[in-house]
């Protein structure tokens, strides 16, 4: 009984194998140019921070850009390139400051409806060095009109 329900296992596994291969030969393969998803977004960070950041600190702030992955491509690992934002920075005043970057991107999607994911970075520093830094990735975005800027603001709080 136990080799019985193995054997069907196994061949329940090489099917589901056999599906994703085929797949993804198809979609490597189809003779049809993928989409491309090209603009820029304005990310304006505004950044709360705690009473242990003394004004005049500095913080530097990046975001990064990727196109939301297929479930295909979730499943599989494969990602994308990501775009780079430049980095911006800004001085810490009453507790808060205000960072913006640009973010430009163009990309080959297989799903322009999907949308990007947003990535970002932001570290805060005195004299003595590093205070804080805060990170978030994925954050989902619909893409801007083809070959347009959005602005996308962002409250962030340490």
């Amino acid at each position: 009984m136990k080799t019985l329900r193995s054997s069907r296992i196994l061949a329940l596994l090489l099917l589901v194998s056999a599906a994703f291969i085929g797949a993804n030969a198809a979609n490597q393969n189809s003779g049809a140019a993928q989409p491309a998803a090209k603009g820029a977004y304005t990310v304006t960070f505004h950044v709360n921070m705690p009473t242990t950041v003394p004004d005049g600190a500095t913080i530097s702030c990046k975001a990064s850009i990727a196109p939301q992955p297929t479930v295909f491509e979730h499943f599989t690992r494969r990602h994308t390139a990501t775009a780079q934002s430049t980095t911006g920075f800004a001085n810490v005043a009453n507790n808060s400051a205000t960072c913006t970057v640009a973010a430009p991107f163009a990309f080959k999607v297989a799903d322009p409806l999907a949308g990007a994911a947003i990535s970002y970075e932001i570290e805060a520093y005195t004299s003595t060095g590093p205070v804080f830094a805060r990170r978030q990735q994925g954050i989902p975005v619909a893409y801007p009109q083809p070959g347009s800027t959005s602005s996308l603001p962002l409250d962030v709080n340490f």
